[in-house]
This record gives structure tokens, sequence and C-alpha cells, in this order.
């Protein structure tokens, strides 16, 4: 009997072809390398293109192929794939793809390339990173535009080469990624996991050929690029499901388990850290908002505070800006302040209130996670049906005009937004149960003071999917 056999879960290794794929030596490059080209293709298709005079930006942004495959295909896609099946995105992103080859450039070079360092690996600027991007979506429409779409993937392919470049050890994945954290802490009960068979083949290998720092710079087996240590991998956190661990293996001891989502087995923190906990925080304003996109009466009394504040100073020029600011700082600190608050309701002392921020921060992002994927279905069932149109004509100014002149009908959504609705509901609820469960399982002496928040937080987002279904 296995180690393996604890966690309830299948080896998809058994699989010949899934095995074959994982052990090619190809994989994951090939495919990194098509994600890459398609990238690139999207970068150069979108530069210095803005929507015609007088359309609508919302209404070009699904006719334009860029927008569309990045903001209404690609970004949702990797949240649901988060959710379900950890980080198996980082897989084939292009990306890491970039970073890996800058830093296997500035090794030969001669480049003395810098440690990530504890701060940065903590995903500190990572949450810097994404407040950014969700700043220039909120103030600049930077989902709407396609020359701002392809300033952003340009950038993002520049950041990874130069951190590759004056990095090494996977410093891109770990410190700079934008959705790095995202991923993380969306992924953790992924049902996708890269684990040992036995514990006594791992104890009696004598290669530790997965571990060892000498073969880190191989295309093929490498020793985990992450610098974990996957014999003892009890955390979907960190493994990027590269699958080098498992070719690299001698004794065929490391496993690609399919198992049931967030599995007990897998050890949890009690105590989020300060860059996860800010990073929850700021998501949970992000989504309370595009929740609230879907149904304009919680649009605008998410919004009434700030209407009122750029009403009253004359800010009518930057109030995308000022929206976004409230949706990623101001909101959610009010939010979690009255979360935090009932969490301590046993205690005046302000301190507690604020070490349950960190308690509560891993099981809230369960909650936040099923809000996520909901907006993500409401958005990607809205945006797919222009898919054949923006195909035929990438650009999308002849589609948008003969949309706006009638000549051709406008897509439907795939789903009506009360279907969304009734799915995004059971969503939230199941996020519930698997939130409640999070919270016992990593501290079950106190885990009922998070109880309050988690419901208040399920509900709040259940209403507002609730909604949609009167707005549709």
């Amino acid at each position: 009997m296995t180690e393996c056999q604890n966690y309830q879960g299948f080896n998809v290794l058994r699989i010949r072809l899934i095995r074959a794929v994982i052990m090619w030596p190809w994989f994951p490059y090939l495919i990194q390398f098509l994600t890459l080209g398609i990238f690139v293709a999207l970068t150069i298709l979108g530069w210095g293109r803005f929507a015609p005079e007088g359309v609508n930006g919302k209404l070009f942004a699904k006719t334009n192929l860029v927008n569309l495959v990045i903001w209404g295909i690609w970004w949702p896609s990797m949240v649901w794939l988060a959710v379900l099946f950890g980080r198996v995105w980082c897989m084939v992103c292009p990306l890491e793809l970039v970073a890996n080859g800058t830093e296997r450039l500035g090794r030969k070079c001669g480049v003395k390339q810098l440690i990530p360092g504890k701060w940065l690996c903590s995903g500190a600027l990572i949450a810097g990173l994404y407040a950014t991007i969700q700043l220039c979506v909120a103030g600049a429409d930077l989902h709407r535009v396609p020359a701002y779409t392809s300033l952003f993937l340009l950038s993002l392919l520049g950041m990874a080469g130069l951190a590759g470049f004056f990095f090494k050890d996977r410093a891109f994945c770990r410190g700079f990624c934008p959705v790095g954290l995202l991923l993380s802490d969306y992924g953790r009960g992924g049902m996708l996991a890269v684990r040992a068979g036995s514990s006594k083949i791992c104890n009696t290998c004598t290669g530790k050929d997965c571990i060892m720092a000498c073969n880190r710079t191989r295309l093929y087996g490498r020793s985990c690029p992450s610098l974990l240590n996957p014999p003892k991998l009890n955390s979907n956190r960190d493994c990027l499901v590269c699958g080098q661990c498992i070719k690299s293996c001698k004794p065929d001891n490391m496993q690609l388990i399919l198992r049931r989502p967030f599995h007990p087995a897998d050890t949890r923190e009690p105590l989020a850290s300060w860059p996860a906990t800010i990073f929850i925080m700021m998501v949970s304003g992000f989504v309370t908002a595009e929740l609230c996109r879907e149904w304009k009466t919680a649009q605008s009394l998410f919004l009434w505070l700030p209407e009122r504040f750029i009403g009253h100073f004359g800010l009518s020029t930057v109030v995308g800006w000022i929206e976004g600011v409230w949706a990623i700082l101001f909101f959610p600190l009010a939010l979690w302040i009255v979360l935090g608050v009932i969490a301590s309701l046993n205690s005046d002392n302000a301190s507690i209130m604020i070490k349950s921020w960190r308690l509560l921060a891993l099981p809230i992002a369960v909650i936040i996670s099923t809000g996520h994927i909901a907006k993500g279905l409401a958005k990607s069932t809205s945006w797919i049906g222009f898919l054949p149109y923006a195909l035929k004509d990438p650009l999308g100014i002849r589609t948008v005009l003969e949309i706006r002149s009638k000549a051709i009908p406008q897509p439907a959504p795939l789903l009506s937004l009360s279907v969304v609705s009734l799915m995004g509901i059971v969503l939230v609820v199941t996020g519930i149960y698997f939130s409640i469960r999070e919270a016992r399982l990593a501290n079950p002496e106190t885990y009922h003071q998070r109880l309050a928040p988690i419901f208040v937080l399920a509900v709040l987002f259940a209403f507002i999917i609730f909604g949609w279904g009167f707005s549709s």
C-alpha cells in the first residue's frame, strides 16, 4: 500500500496518453511556444488600435479579437482553471517560457543573477502589480482598448524577460507575475496535484534528482525550478505543475493526482501571510464591484458614495480612477473592518480584529473565488458569441459598424443572465461549505468565530447574483 492512496485520488499518469505527453521531452515547451505565438500575434494586432470615433467602447471590445481573447476568454478561464485544477495554467504559460529562456541567456552571458529575496517571494510586489492592473481597467479602460491591451501584453513579456535575465530560480513566477497570488490563493483546493507516491521509496532514493541543485539547469528532468521539495509536497500553493519532477524521478514515484476539491490531506496555514491577506481583501472589493456591474441597481448602490464624492469636488474627468480606488481600497477596507469586528466580537482589542483578517483570509478566499468565477461565467457567455465575427474581422471595426447600423445582428449570450444567476448562486452555496471546512481544518479550535463573517460575505454575493435574474 502506498501513501498516495491517502489522497483518495486517481493517478492520471496511469493513462498512457497523458503519461506520454507529460514525459515527452517537448512538454510543456511546445505548448508554451504556441501560447507565446498567440501572445505575440495579439500584441502586434492590437498595436495602436482604438475604437472608431462615436462607437461604444464596450461593444468594440467584444468585436476586436485582441480584447475578446484576452479579457473575454483567457482572463475568466484562468480563474476557472485555478479554482478547479490549481496552478495548471502555469504549466503552459508563455511568460514562464520567456523567463526560463532569458534566465538561461543571462547565465550564459555571465550575468551575476540575483536570488529573489524573502520579501519578493512573499507576493508583496505581486499584490501591487495586480492592483495597478485593476486601476488601469477602471481608469483607462484597459480591457476595452486594443492598443492598451497590446501594451499590457508587451509589458508582461518584457517583465518576464527582464526578471529572468537578472534573477534566477524562476523569479518571475515567484515574485513578479501579476496573477501569481490569485493563482496560488484560488488554486489551493485544486483537484490536480503533484504528489509523491510512497514515502518509503523517496526515503530510500539515493539520486534525489528532483531536488538536486545540479539538475536545475537541465531542459528535461530538472530538479524543481521553484525550489520546492517534491517528495514533501502537501499544498498546491506554489507548485506550477510543470512536470519536471515527474520526469526526473528515477524510481518513478512522483504522481499526478486527480482528486476531490480541497483535499483534507493538504496542509493548511492557520494565518495567511500579510501580502496574501491584503491581496484577498483587495480582490474582495474588486469582485464585489464586478458582480454589481451585472445589476444596475446594485451598481448604483455600490458607487453611491464615490459618485457623491466626484460630484462634490467636480472630478468628472477622473471618474474611472476614483471608482477603481474605491473598489480595491476603500470599499474592501470598510468591508473587512465589518468582517473583522464580527469575528472578534468577544474582544475590544483592535489588534485582535486585525489578526482576525489573517485568520479569515484563506477561508474567505473560497467565497471570493466562487463570486469571481460566477462573474467570469457571465462575462464569457456574453462575449463568446462574438468570436466568429472576430475571427473573420480581427480588428473588429467593420463588425462593430455593421452591428451599429443593424446590418448584422448582435450575438445573443450563450446563456441567459437568469440561468447564469442560478448557476452563480449554486457556486456561492458550494463555496460556503468548502470555506467553513477550510476554516475548521486550519483552526479547529476557533473556526466557529469565522462562521458569521463567511456567511455575511456569501449572503452579500448571493444577493447580488440573485439580482441578476431581475435585470435580464
